[in-house]
């Protein structure tokens, strides 16, 4: 059984808040069931999403504020949870965890996410694969873009840094495709134009695979090229972009 969910919804919950408490008998309208028997022991609830098996779990102010700290989570438009804030932890159960980076998975496991969220006036949502806290309404909005057939939510899902002049490393990108980005940039580029490429670089791979093979494509403007050169293990794949000015 895992113990480490990948999701945490945050919000202000009382000590001996119990996970039956949630309104589940409206939650059919979203084909969405629970079995509030399965694991009352472990104070774990089985949830069913359109016949995919997912495990809800509580998570004390103490154990989010440990597991934030340690994984190192980047805030975006939002702040540390508080002393009075616990989570609700999501993962796919362990007969669906081979299947867990499939984007109908994502879906299902983010749309849940999303209805518990609104009724606990969650305040934010922590993606652990990406080290990622977010502010709920930022993390709706996104899974609400996304659920109706939008961008994948990549700023959530996955996050980047940049390692030196115009090298950048993405983080969460192996939970849908098994393999990280190295990026090259040249120094003219700024963060606002590296970014518009990796995230659809990111939306690339996370929906149609890991680069495989060594490739070129070209790049968002004309003279622009994408050099891809993945690691002989698939871990990681090298992309240089080459502008006009870089190729000649």
């Amino acid at each position: 059984m895992q113990t480490e969910p990948p999701l945490l919804i945050i919000a202000p919950m009382a000590s001996d808040f119990d996970l039956a408490q949630l309104p589940w008998a409206e939650a059919t309208g979203e084909k969405i069931s629970a079995n509030l028997s399965k694991f009352k022991e472990f104070e774990m609830v089985e949830v069913i999403v359109d016949a995919m098996p997912f495990l809800l779990s509580r998570h004390t102010p103490t154990e989010i504020d440990q597991r934030l700290k340690a994984e190192k989570c980047d805030l975006l438009f939002c702040d540390h949870p508080s002393s009075d804030e616990s989570a609700i932890g999501i993962a796919v159960r362990d007969n669906l965890s081979s299947a867990k980076h499939l984007l109908e998975v994502n879906r299902r496991l983010l749309s849940l996410a999303k209805w518990i969220g609104a009724r606990l006036d969650a305040t934010s949502a922590a993606w652990m694969p990406s080290r990622r806290l977010a502010s709920f309404s930022y993390f709706q909005e996104s899974v609400s873009q996304y659920l109706a057939d939008g961008p994948f939510p990549t700023l959530f899902q996955t996050s980047f840094s940049e390692l030196d002049n115009g090298c950048f490393v993405t983080n969460g990108l192996h939970y849908f495709a098994e393999q990280e980005i190295h990026l090259t940039a040249p120094l003219s580029y700024s963060i606002s134009d590296v970014t518009e490429r990796l995230v659809r670089i990111i939306d690339d791979i996370a929906n149609h695979g890991r680069i495989e093979v060594p490739s070129r494509s070209k790049g968002m403007i004309e003279g622009e090229t994408l050099i891809f050169l993945p690691s002989h293990d698939l871990k990681q794949v090298d992309i240089e972009i080459r502008s006009a000015v870089t190729t000649n």
